[in-house]
């Protein structure tokens, strides 16, 4: 044990007539054993999951031990001195705690800001539900990415909040994953999710920015429609703001949309090869109005998923979009140049690339 963590135990020994060292002795025991046998060999998931597990109940151990008595240990103080034992026993932990105070009657929160170096979904936010016997850990939430969170303040409803946020490594294009949860004590000892980004995207959510303050979230996402390609320019962004709502969680309070122009284009784009491939000429004819045009097109036309070309006007002038045609067992490029209408896209000419 180090020498901070001497000092720490001695106090509570001396101060609470327990028996501290010994117990934390088997504590710090067992944290470094699983990370040195355990974690650093789990080469599969559930194995790694399972160690990390095993960490995170040392430490949920560690910490309602200081909850459940009087100050000066279940202090922040106090409490720090002891994860910061756990740290040097192994040094690929990083342990914070915040606190949240309560109101109207409500127990105050504890928040653990846990991660393990370089072990994939190691972030765990860990919320304990108050001071005193009755102390529990009252919500967890393990997720991938680097965890930070912030404690709301208490609003007009008394209720405590506290928004999570696991963000991802940067993509080539700059966009990361981000994964958000808000986690609600509304009853005296309990704490629930009220609100997740999980719900919202199912797939997930890639970000390119984002921002939280108290009571609001700001998202800017490239959503996934017809024709988009990750990493091409000018393709269609949102930027969201959540705003709390008065049942609980998060609401979309507004919506900006950049780039709207490009999510039309390919929704055109998309109804277009449909209709080809379908030898729906009335849809063809709303699409391609110019005769001579339809009557070259071949039916066997494919999107390629390659970036649209603008010309020096941007989306005010033709933008290319790729396709193939597999013709004699070979495929030959072509180029679909659309202009925008006050109708909407229509594509004005198409020739093979290479001809």
């Amino acid at each position: 044990m180090g020498p901070r963590w001497f000092r720490g135990a001695l106090v509570a020994a001396l101060l609470a007539g327990v028996v501290a060292p010994a117990l934390a002795a088997d504590r710090l025991d067992r944290f470094r054993t699983v990370a040195r046998e355990r974690l650093a060999v789990a080469a599969e998931g559930p194995a790694r999951e399972r160690a990390i597990g095993e960490l995170y109940e040392v430490v949920d151990a560690e910490v309602l031990d200081s909850l459940r008595v009087d100050e000066p240990f279940s202090s922040l103080v106090f409490l720090r001195e002891r994860l910061d034992a756990l740290m040097e026993a192994w040094g690929g932990a990083t342990l914070r705690v915040l606190r949240v105070p309560g109101a109207g009657g409500r127990a105050a929160l504890t928040l653990g800001l846990y991660s393990l170096t370089g072990v994939e979904g190691s972030g765990s936010l860990r919320v304990y539900a108050g001071i005193g016997p009755g102390a529990v850990l009252a919500a967890s939430s393990t997720q991938d990415g680097l965890l930070d969170a912030q404690a709301w303040p208490v609003g007009p409803d008394g209720v405590a909040r506290v928004l999570a946020l696991w963000s991802g490594p940067p993509s080539a294009h700059g966009a990361r994953a981000l994964h958000v949860e808000l986690w609600e004590g509304r009853a005296p000892a309990r704490v629930q999710r009220a609100w997740s980004t999980a719900a919202q995207w199912p797939d997930g959510l890639r970000v390119s920015d984002w921002r939280a303050r108290p009571g609001e979230l700001v998202v800017r996402y490239e959503p996934p429609y017809p024709g988009w390609k990750p990493g091409c320019p000018g393709q269609a962004e949102y930027e969201e703001h959540y705003r709390l709502a008065a049942g609980g969680g998060l609401a979309l309070a507004r919506r900006q949309v950049s780039n709207g122009w490009h999510r039309e284009l390919g929704a055109a784009a998309d109804r277009f090869f449909r209709a080809l491939a379908d030898g729906d000429a009335r849809a063809l004819g709303v699409l391609v109005p110019a005769p001579g045009l339809r009557a070259r097109l071949p039916r066997g036309l494919v999107p390629e998923p390659v970036c649209e070309e603008a010309g020096p006007a941007g989306p005010r002038g033709p933008v290319t979009v790729a396709a193939t045609e597999v013709r004699d067992g070979r495929r030959v490029p072509w180029a679909l140049a659309w202009t925008r209408a006050p109708a909407g896209w229509r594509l004005h000419a198409a020739a093979p690339v290479l001809e």
